[in-house]
């Protein structure tokens, strides 16, 4: 395999959504890619077992098309290492994630451990939602909240089965869900017209965009019935390297249960580049932006997305932690 990292695509939802139609249809849609394939459970709804060809372990099936699948039976790290040192050739990692997870902890591995950063580059996350049921699930599952927060696209799925009424109530679900992940409309999972993979909405600049688009929606921001928020704090003083480190760190352990994403863009005292932040639950990465310039002026901005945010608490302790 070459060392050009790999990219990683997620697939969220919730059961039934048709997360295992879409993987069908990008095997399909992108003949260029050669796929790796990581499925969180192998059930009655797995992968299209007409495309199995071979196995060559208990662990790594052969597609028809020569991708690869995998199951997460083990630990993430254990089975993309198993992946990298296999003879397969691949050049995309598409993980399926179980119906009824949270995917924080699988987007945290490519945020935070930096053995599984230096081979792969998170690329973004895809949340299908079945337009149908979307509203009775959100009742009755808080984890599809936290699938539909951490999405960078969310398929708005089955529309065929509501009616134009039904579309637009959901429509405003899932923008009360996320504000700022690009809504797809589709049926029986199939994109057309837009691409979903290489998108690469983890990198820096991309950070950069999606916070300045926050920015402009906060004028028109609404709070909503399931508890999903997102806060941008802005602060014009630098702040203290070590002071925020250390706060961050002890806020995510504290709040990890209601914190799902945290991205900003930081002023520190002392240091010349802006340093880009990113955390999904209690992992951490921080990146070196492009310096600032001469008569440019600095700002720090840092949205959190969370549940039920402590907005005036939160921003008591920010300001503290300035240099």
């Amino acid at each position: 395999m070459n060392m050009k990292k790999i990219p990683v695509t997620v697939i969220t939802g919730f059961l039934g959504a048709g997360k295992t139609s879409l993987l069908n249809h990008l095997i399909a849609d992108y003949p260029d890619k050669k796929f790796a394939i990581i499925e969180n459970e192998f059930g009655e709804e797995n992968i299209d077992s007409s495309l199995v060809e071979n196995i060559q372990s208990e662990d790594i099936f052969e597609l028809s098309n020569g991708c690869i699948c995998c199951n997460l039976n083990q630990e993430l790290f254990v089975v993309l290492q198993k992946l990298v040192e296999s003879k397969h050739d691949f050049n995309h990692l598409l993980i399926e994630t179980t119906g009824i997870a949270d995917p924080g902890s699988i987007l945290a591995s490519f945020i935070s451990d930096p053995i599984v950063k230096n081979q792969f580059d998170l690329d973004s996350v895809i949340c299908l939602v079945d337009a149908k049921n979307a509203n009775s699930d959100l009742h009755k599952e808080e984890v599809l909240s936290k699938q539909m927060a951490v999405a960078d696209v969310i398929l708005l799925n089955k529309l065929d089965l509501v009616n134009k009424q039904d579309e637009e109530s959901v429509i405003k679900l899932v923008n009360a869900q996320n504000q700022h992940a690009e809504i797809v409309k589709c049926e029986f999972s199939k994109v057309d017209n837009i691409n979903l993979l290489d998108r690469f909405s983890y990198k820096p600049n991309n950070v950069f965009q999606y916070i300045l688009g926050l920015e402009i929606k906060q004028n028109h921001a609404s709070e909503n019935t399931h508890g999903i928020q997102n806060m941008l704090f802005k602060c014009h003083e630098p702040l203290d390297q070590m002071k925020i480190g250390m706060w961050l760190d002890a806020f995510l352990q504290f709040n990890q249960d209601t914190i799902f994403r945290v991205k900003g863009i930081l002023n520190l005292a002392g240091v010349d580049n802006r340093i880009i932040l990113q955390s999904v639950h209690t992992q951490i990465q921080a990146t070196v932006g492009k310096a600032w310039e001469k008569d440019e002026k600095r700002e720090s901005k840092i949205v959190i997305i969370g549940k039920s945010l402590n907005k005036e608490v939160i921003e008591k302790n920010f300001l503290e932690l300035k240099a």
